[in-house]
């Protein structure tokens, strides 16, 4: 069956952010020029600047499209919790945000942008607005949280998402430390502290092995 025009130029982005994410995360974000990048997608210049003006334009999409698909999978979790204990809750959504730490391609993607947006004062400026973004989406978390279990947060829930994306991001950037606790438990702590929620009980380590 032949593709529209708009299923083609659709499969045709899909290539080149497939692409610039394997070497962006591979090369960095300077050596990932436009033109490897439709090299390694199998497309012209010409393709890219049909949908896209420039590379920090990629850039941002692909950090737009993780933070989308990442917020889908975190209700979900969230979602699917009704009744459950609030101890398993947290300890699930703990575990969710220490794999997506813990991924090398997107941990990579994520330090290099965040290097670039320091470098870069013009791509800081809409990089921080990708990043209250995924504030939105902590805070739209954590309200949800609040009315699941009638918690009453020691911060304002947005400064709360703040707190919790620098952590992400940090633990991002960390990564492995020796004698460190895993990331899930760093993430559990945090969760406790802001909502008061006390030490988990073996039946929620249970359920979690």
């Amino acid at each position: 069956m032949r593709l529209t025009r708009k299923e083609t130029q659709e499969q045709t982005r899909h290539r080149l952010i497939t692409a610039a994410n394997v070497a962006i995360a591979t090369e960095g974000v300077a050596a990932a020029s436009i033109r490897r990048i439709c090299d390694m997608a199998g497309h012209s210049q010409g393709a890219f600047y049909s949908n896209f003006k420039t590379k920090d334009d990629l850039l941002l999409e692909i950090m737009r499209a993780h933070i989308e698909e990442e917020a889908m999978v975190l209700r979900t979790l969230v979602s699917g919790a009704r009744g459950a204990d609030l101890n398993l809750t947290l300890a699930q959504l703990s575990v969710r945000l220490a794999e997506l730490a813990g991924q090398p391609q997107w941990s990579l993607l994520s330090i290099e942008l965040q290097l670039h947006a320091q470098r870069d004062s013009q791509f800081a400026a809409r990089y921080n607005d990708c990043k209250s973004a995924c504030h939105a989406v902590f805070s739209a978390l954590l309200e949800e949280l609040t009315h699941l279990y009638g918690l009453h947060l020691i911060l304002p829930v947005r400064q709360v998402a703040i707190g919790l994306y620098a952590l992400w991001s940090g633990l991002i950037v960390q990564g492995s430390v020796a004698g460190a606790f895993p990331r899930d438990q760093i993430f559990l702590a945090f969760f406790r502290s802001v909502t008061g929620c006390p030490a988990e009980t073996t039946q929620t380590m249970d359920a979690l092995s």
